[in-house]
């Protein structure tokens, strides 16, 4: 079942959303919602583009590439409404040529201007709208994009076109907290065990271990999965908080069960162990249903992310036990 668990457990994969941060029926979250699908996106990236020649105000090379990469973006459904110098130019008289467009932009008040066109500092600017549908999702667009953006800077030498913004950085960096914090666990549990077959000073018992603390962490990773949760920060903290909760029941009952050993012969493990279940299983299933209690009363909230907190440690301490 273990090895089952943790199969299932691997098919988890990180992500995040920014509405989770809010409580689901609040208004702010509510707004924010409507907003997003309206407006094709609440959060901003964008594509910084680059030359290192002096090139004129109108140079109909670099309204090019400016208009490749506003076809880029807009060839991505997920990509909401991508705005550069040329289709805020474009507004101004129909659709003109790209060189004429260039040349209205010079009408445009200066700092809205020099917010997506800067020739005297060599860079342009294009920015898309993002929607909060998890960046998760936003991984193999992102990928897309930025292998057209390479093949673009190969047809035209001297230009570089970068893909940023607080999305960007979000879909980058977000993997790699992930898997830090899963390293952490990982390391906790070695330690762990390392510390529990010292202190036993048995390998056995401290390989044994294993089992039990391993199984609640990998059934509520199993509940994850089933219920199409991804790997968040929440849900690996939840994870490492479990395994200090779950670890209790074993050190417990280990305890006691060395103790009753020392009176028996080593035969007569099967007395010990019922010796131990009798001294420390009411205590055990006290503070199971007490900490299931309290992480229960949490289910009456409105923010997700204490839900689903709530959920990992009441499934972990039940598991526990079992």
């Amino acid at each position: 079942l273990l090895i089952v668990a943790c199969a299932i457990c691997s098919t988890l994969r990180p992500d995040q959303r920014v509405a989770t941060t809010l409580p689901r029926s609040s208004e702010a979250a509510l707004g924010m919602q409507k907003m997003d699908r309206a407006l094709g996106g609440l959060e901003f990236a964008q594509v910084d583009i680059g030359w290192t020649d002096v090139r004129k105000w109108d140079d109909p090379e670099v309204a090019r590439v400016i208009g490749k990469v506003d076809e880029i973006l807009r060839s991505e459904p997920l990509l909401g409404h991508p705005l550069s110098i040329r289709t805020i130019a474009a507004a101004l008289a129909g659709s003109p040529s790209a060189p004429d467009q260039m040349s209205l932009a010079a009408l445009l008040p200066r700092r809205l201007r020099e917010s997506y066109y800067n020739p005297d500092g060599r860079n342009a600017t294009v920015t898309f709208r993002v929607q909060d549908l998890g960046i998760a999702k936003y991984s193999t667009v992102f990928e897309r994009v930025k292998a057209q953006l390479e093949a673009l800077e190969q047809e035209f030498p001297g230009f570089e076109a970068n893909l940023g913004g607080g999305a960007v950085s979000r879909w980058e960096n977000l993997y790699q907290i992930v898997v830090d914090l899963l390293v952490s666990l990982g390391s906790a549990m070695v330690i762990i065990f390392i510390v529990l077959g010292l202190v036993f000073r048995s390998l056995t018992i401290g390989l044994i271990s294993i089992v039990p603390n391993l199984f609640p962490l990998a059934l509520a990773g199993v509940y994850l999965v089933f219920v199409g949760q991804a790997l968040e920060i929440v849900t690996v903290c939840a994870f490492t908080v479990c395994l200090g909760i779950a670890v209790d029941d074993t050190i417990h009952f280990l305890t006691r069960y060395q103790e009753s050993l020392k009176g028996n012969r080593p035969e007569e493990r099967d007395v010990a162990i019922r010796e131990a279940f009798t001294s420390v299983g009411t205590a055990l299933i006290i503070t199971t249903l007490v900490l299931v209690a309290g992480f229960s009363s949490v289910f009456l909230a409105d923010s997700r992310d204490h839900i689903i907190f709530a959920t990992m440690g009441t499934i972990t301490i039940t598991v526990a036990l079992f």
